[in-house]
């Protein structure tokens, strides 16, 4: 393939492009537009960690071996732009809430596809996949800011004559650029297979359920370990079920749990402090810019200081956001959180996946970070989405205003105790 870092990047950028069209306002679409309580705003949220459960056996079964994976990704978004398109148009609790299941379950495996392909038709060398990976991140910013003018044109949150939100409009801006990504990923040349003996842990292997902005840090296999031992689920149990590795899964879980209480909360937290719909997104995308930054130092942090002191700290910043937000006494404090979402991504889910790595031979790799995934993205997604739905509920007076004051209180207090318990030694990494 011809400059193929420029079209992997152009890639990536189009793929997050999709995802930051609607992962910030989601939950302010299906409250604000929709109706619908926290309760059932956490459930629809919650259920995309269905993906993170079957997404694992789809790509081992599919992916290269029924199609390739280029035209697997084109077919992933054509439908998922079919199923965003119908999504969109749906008013009613049980309707909305079977398109988003089909929708995630279609949308899930498209993280991990995608740093297939870049492995395929890119260098071998993990260094050089953030350099292409970061454009992901780029597109995620990009979509909000296009959209801010969007929203703008017409003025005010509300901008048809009826008073009606504009968010949908996001909704479609997804739609259609899913199908603008199948196109592209028609002119990506198929992978040539080459023939000999089957790499223990290939690229697509590897970085399955890995986040995307972790790959670069997370080895990839050479052609020394072609003679390795085949990967096998017991291989992978045995490392999962070591008492650091269940601690560590422990950590991420709830870290991941106390996550999802910012994923559901911000953008009705943000519409209550006064923000219109479209300075919604530009305000939460101040959290990816950062997050460009985390990824670059990241490597020097952890061979400077270690896996569990970065933890901690990515968990100090968890403690910081939460507590800003609890605040809410000013916009520049608020945005002050915000900013800091990425770092703490950062420092947190991608330093445990690494620190993880750390336990597994070659052919424990790919197993074991399925059933770690499954545990802290698919376990710890769906309660903590569900949690922070009901405890919005719970926060929401008679007249249906929420108490954000209290709302943020709980992952707070959940942060602070996940601190506490990073400091066990149980969590010293190998």
């Amino acid at each position: 393939m011809r400059y193929p870092k420029t079209r992997l990047s152009l890639l990536m950028f189009i793929q997050f492009f999709i995802w930051g069209a609607t992962g910030p306002i989601l939950s302010l679409y299906l409250r604000d537009c929709l109706g619908f309580s926290g309760a059932q705003v956490g459930l629809i949220l919650g259920l995309s960690a269905l993906g993170s459960i079957f997404s694992p056996a789809f790509m081992s079964f599919v992916a290269d071996r029924v199609v390739s994976s280029e035209r697997l990704l084109c077919l992933l978004n054509a439908v998922g732009g079919v199923c965003m398109f119908v999504f969109s148009r749906q008013t009613g609790w049980y309707q909305t809430l079977a398109v988003y299941v089909v929708y995630q379950i279609i949308v899930s495996p498209m993280s991990p596809l995608i740093n297939a392909i870049t492995f395929h038709h890119s260098p071998a060398e993990r260094r050089k996949f953030g350099n292409i990976r970061v454009w992901g991140t780029v597109g995620w910013i990009a979509v909000a800011w296009f959209a801010s003018f969007g929203l703008q044109h017409g003025g005010g949150a509300q901008t048809d004559a009826g008073g009606v939100s504009k968010l949908p409009i996001l909704l479609d801006i997804s739609a259609i650029t899913s199908f603008i990504m199948a196109a592209y990923c028609l002119t990506i040349p198929k992978r040539i297979k080459k023939r000999a003996q089957t790499p223990v842990s290939t690229p697509e292997t590897a970085s399955v359920l890995i986040p995307a902005s972790a790959s670069e840090l997370t080895s990839v296999s050479t052609p020394e370990q072609a003679s390795a031992p085949r990967p096998s689920t017991r291989a992978a149990l045995k490392v999962v079920l070591r008492p650091q590795v269940l601690a560590l899964a422990a950590a991420t879980a709830a870290i991941t749990f106390v996550d999802k209480f910012y994923n559901v909360g911000t953008a009705p937290f943000l519409r209550s402090a006064g923000l219109s719909e479209r300075a919604v997104m530009p305000a939460m995308s101040l959290g990816q810019v950062p997050e460009i930054v985390a990824m670059g130092i990241l490597g020097f942090l952890l061979a400077r200081f270690g896996a569990r002191r970065v933890l901690l700290l990515g968990v100090a910043m968890e403690i910081f956001r939460f507590a800003a937000c609890a605040a809410g006494v000013s916009i520049p404090l608020i945005y002050a959180a915000l900013c800091v979402h990425g770092l703490a991504y950062t420092f947190t889910m991608i330093t445990a996946v690494i620190c993880l790595d750390g336990f597994c031979e070659v052919h424990e790799r790919s197993g074991a970070h399925q059933m770690f995934n499954v545990a802290t993205a698919g376990v710890g997604g769906f309660l903590g989405s569900c949690a922070a739905g009901r405890t919005m509920d719970f926060f929401t007076n008679a007249a249906g205003a929420v108490s954000y004051r209290g709302y943020w209180a709980v992952p707070l207090t959940i942060s602070i105790l996940i601190f506490i318990a990073l400091t066990s030694k149980q969590l010293k990494s190998k």
